[in-house]
């Protein structure tokens, strides 16, 4: 009997796999794997159950409307990179080139300079004394190097000016004409100094080796004087600081004399002998009295002084020249 019911309960356990593997037409209403349970046991099985009757299992439906899109999660953190562009490279590459060739021209662009300096020097010291000792035409004129005194005085720049006659120039700061602003009656009470571009002690090395030197002066006077007798409005100092009593263009040198005081054409000398200067006339009209000083003993003119001018009608313009040497002189500095 025992055999007999194991038989039949392995017959119905192979009917109901059958079921499940080949059920397309559902033959097997209800005992599909699909409408059972794992029970409270966890182990057993037992059917879905709706309203208390078994779920009968239909046919799949149609695929449903496709559902909102969730919400976008958090961006991720950066990779690593990917490592240089060979773009990138090739230009460092061509970078690093440029600048090498950079430091290649600055090396010798350095060697050249030191070669001209060494040259400059070297010329300086053996035979460049003055700007007559240069081989040079106009298109040269500029600044070069000089030394007068070897070993005694220090080499300094000067403008060499090789329009016609060849000269060497020393500049200050009073180029130009420059218009006294300062209201003041007592004589030589307005006071300017000069300032050179180099030292004292340099220029008289330029005078002492040149054959001639000479500096231009100049006066612009509007009701006011510049020596008128013995008056003496007006002065220049020399460069040891003696006020001198003569102007430009009076070669004579005579104390109270301009340049039209020797040639007798001062202006209004047909009234009073005593004008030496076309300042002298002391009128409201504009007047003025130039020349070069020429005296090496007491060149460069170190100061300019006038006095007269406290009325509101008076005025006065001076202009001062460079300092101009030219030859070589005959003194030996061997």
């Amino acid at each position: 009997m025992n055999q007999i019911i194991f038989i039949l309960l392995c017959f119905v356990a192979i009917w109901c796999v059958r079921c499940q593997l080949t059920d397309s037409e559902n033959n097997c209403p209800g005992y599909t794997i699909q409408n059972y349970i794992l029970g409270p046991d966890g182990y057993t099985m037992q059917p879905r159950v709706n309203d208390g009757n078994p779920i009968q299992q239909s046919r799949p439906g149609k695929i449903g409307p496709r559902g909102v899109q969730g919400v976008k999660g958090e961006k991720g953190s950066k990779g690593e990179p990917s490592g240089t562009p060979n773009n990138l490279v090739l230009e460092l590459q061509m970078l690093k080139r440029k600048m090498q060739k950079i430091n290649n021209d600055q090396q010798m662009l350095k060697m050249e300079v030191d070669e001209i300096k060494t040259l400059l020097d070297s010329n300086t010291s053996d035979n460049i004394f003055t700007c007559d000792d240069i081989d040079g035409d106009e298109n040269d004129s500029g600044t070069r190097l000089i030394s007068p005194d070897p070993g005694n005085v220090e080499p300094f720049n000067v403008r060499c000016d090789f329009t016609g006659t060849t000269e060497t120039v020393i500049e200050h700061d009073t180029m130009g004409e420059i218009e006294i602003t300062t209201k003041c009656g007592p004589r030589k009470c307005y006071k300017r100094p000069v300032r050179y571009d180099v030292s004292m002690q340099q220029i008289v090395a330029l005078i002492n080796r040149s054959s001639q030197c000479r500096q231009f002066i100049k006066y612009r006077c509007k009701g006011n004087r510049i020596f008128s007798g013995n008056h003496y409005e007006a002065t220049w100092l020399s460069r040891d600081g003696t006020q001198m009593h003569y102007w430009g263009g009076a070669t004579s040198r005579r104390v109270g004399y301009c340049a039209c005081g020797e040639t007798g054409t001062c202006r209004h000398s047909n009234l009073d002998s005593a004008y030496k200067c076309n300042c002298d006339n002391y009128d409201n009209d504009i007047s003025s009295d130039e020349g070069y000083l020429t005296d090496k003993d007491t060149l460069p003119v170190t100061e300019m002084q006038f006095g007269d001018l406290d009325d509101s009608y008076e005025a006065g313009w001076h202009t001062l020249g460079p300092l101009r040497c030219t030859g070589p002189s005959g003194r030996n500095y061997n």
